[in-house]
């Protein structure tokens, strides 16, 4: 199902010969359910790219596919069904049944589709699960039944301008480095174990800009977060109570577009930073803390949550910088309600290409004042700086590891990490050459920072020239020595929440929430 012919040609090729291979085997299950996937891929593509009449809708019915193959005979696209571990290997090795045994099987696909809200509108699908036992029963019912033991839900979804690929291959080096900060605490003392990890979640593409993604229950944006937020110590009719203005990216914008003209137009980068401070920070103070005390009034879930998201935070920063991955606007970063925790999605803006946008991303992660203010009283000084020297201290000290994963991802001819896919189709020796150089630019890049060095270039020191008495030499202030993990932390910290970058922003990233 890909784009390009000879990749779908050489495709066509393989999963032909592979089924004549088990017709002269006489494996007719195995043929049968290889011929059927290819029919559920492009039924599932098709869903993906197809849009509704009406434009505002937030739902619509679909007619299921149907194959020679049961539904449960395909792996779930789960990250329990997918993760690969030793002891699921040694359970199922005298076994026809490759799936884990706890994970439950899909048994038919609810007919109803949701569409979700955001720009790209994907579609929340739904399956209905039941235990392996009950997998072989015939599935009569496409609603759910007694003998179903809940829903799985996925999101379906077509990129306009990226790449899933991408997400999964990110989501690989994820559980690579999760694997990597598991190994490092296992040994620590037990006060010294801080739980770090990433939450990740399963991404299986169908085509270059189509796929299916694990659905993350119980997740709302950051922004949608900030929006329900509210200071009850505040004033009835203030503006400092509730997030609802907060968050509307209209109430804001015009005021910060106007802190930013101070530089864009005149090139005093000071007065913008103070503009942006003055109209924005101070007028609409942050309300994030309130948000845990409210949801988590038992004292012992509100400290354990607010000590999750701080932990996330600091996990995804450090990782984040790494890896160059932009594009942290409020939507692209999910907080669980249930817990706390961070999860970060859309790995599609990765290797500093946040750098090339026409507003550049010029911090190395997302650390807003919302942010701050529920990592408590201490703020970035106490558990979130220390959460991310030691995730800092691990991969730098795993240098080797990561690298040795990263470089065939950033080296993969199949994926153009630079450009978007309307130019992917230009496969000639140029382009080519370029993306070995982009390649390796990467991950010269990638190997500096996990040696100490500071080395996020803000382009608009190039284009703008500044006339608030600083000099091209001091803003450009790039530590081309290597630092400690306390000095590189402290660093990527201060260039993350200085006004002076925040204000440089695209103002759909709303670097005041």
């Amino acid at each position: 199902h890909s784009a390009c012919a000879v990749r779908s040609s050489m495709g066509d090729e393989i999963f032909k010969s592979t089924a004549k291979k088990f017709q002269r085997q006489e494996n007719m299950d195995v043929h049968d359910l290889l011929m059927d996937s290819r029919s559920l891929f492009k039924y599932l593509i098709d869903l993906a790219k197809y849009k509704p009449v009406k434009d505002k809708t937030n739902s619509f019915s679909v007619k299921l596919w149907r194959g020679s193959s049961p539904l449960h005979a395909f792996v779930p696209p789960i990250k329990a069904a997918l993760s690969v571990s030793h002891a699921s290997i040694e359970a199922n090795d005298r076994s026809k049944d490759i799936f884990p045994k706890q994970v439950p099987r899909m048994r038919a696909f609810h007919k109803d589709i949701q569409l979700m809200s955001s720009k790209a509108r994907p579609k929340r699908i739904t399956v209905f699960a039941v235990q392996p036992e009950y997998a072989d029963t015939p599935a009569a019912s496409y609603e759910l039944s007694n003998q179903d033991v809940g829903e799985i839900h996925f999101l379906l979804k077509q990129e306009a301008k990226g790449d899933l690929r991408k997400d999964a291959r990110v989501q690989d080096l994820n559980n690579v480095i999760n694997r990597i900060l598991a190994g490092a605490q296992s040994g620590a003392h037990v006060a010294c174990q801080r739980r770090l990890h990433l939450r990740t979640f399963s991404v299986v593409c169908l085509s270059e800009d189509c796929g299916i993604l694990e659905w993350v229950p119980n997740t709302d944006s950051f922004r949608n977060i900030v929006t329900k937020s509210y200071n009850p110590q505040a004033p009835r009719h203030s503006r400092r109570r509730r997030g609802t203005n907060l968050a509307d990216f209209g109430y804001l914008r015009d005021a910060y577009e106007k802190a930013q003209q101070f530089y864009f137009k005149r090139g005093n980068l000071k007065k913008a930073a103070l503009m942006f401070e003055k109209l924005c920070l101070q007028k609409y103070p942050p309300l994030l803390y309130w948000w845990f005390v409210h949801n988590f009034p038992n004292p012992h879930a509100w400290f354990e949550a607010r000590a999750r998201f701080t932990l996330s935070a600091s996990v995804w920063s450090a990782v984040g910088h790494i890896i160059g991955l932009g594009d942290r606007h409020s939507e692209n970063i999910l907080i669980d309600t249930a817990n706390g925790e961070c999860v970060h999605v859309d790995f599609d803006c990765i290797f500093n290409k946040g750098l090339n946008l026409p507003r550049p991303e010029v911090i190395p992660f997302r650390l807003t004042v919302n942010m701050i203010d529920a990592f408590g009283p201490t703020g970035t000084e106490g558990t979130f700086k220390g959460s991310m020297i030691s995730t800092m201290s691990t991969l730098r000290k795993h240098r080797d590891t990561l690298l040795s994963v990263l470089e065939p991802f950033v080296k993969d001819p199949v994926i153009d990490w630079k450009r978007n896919k309307s130019k992917q189709e230009r496969g000639n020796a140029s382009k080519t050459h370029i993306n070995l150089v982009a390649a390796r630019r990467s991950i010269k890049v990638i190997e500096e920072r996990l040696h100490g060095i500071y080395n996020l270039r803000n382009p608009n020191f190039l284009k703008y020239k500044r006339t608030d008495g600083v000099s091209h030499d001091d803003e450009d202030g790039i530590h081309e020595l290597p630092l400690s993990v306390e000095g590189q932390i402290h660093r990527m910290i201060a260039e993350a929440t200085n006004n002076e970058n925040l204000v440089q922003l695209y103002v759909g990233w709303m670097p005041w929430v």
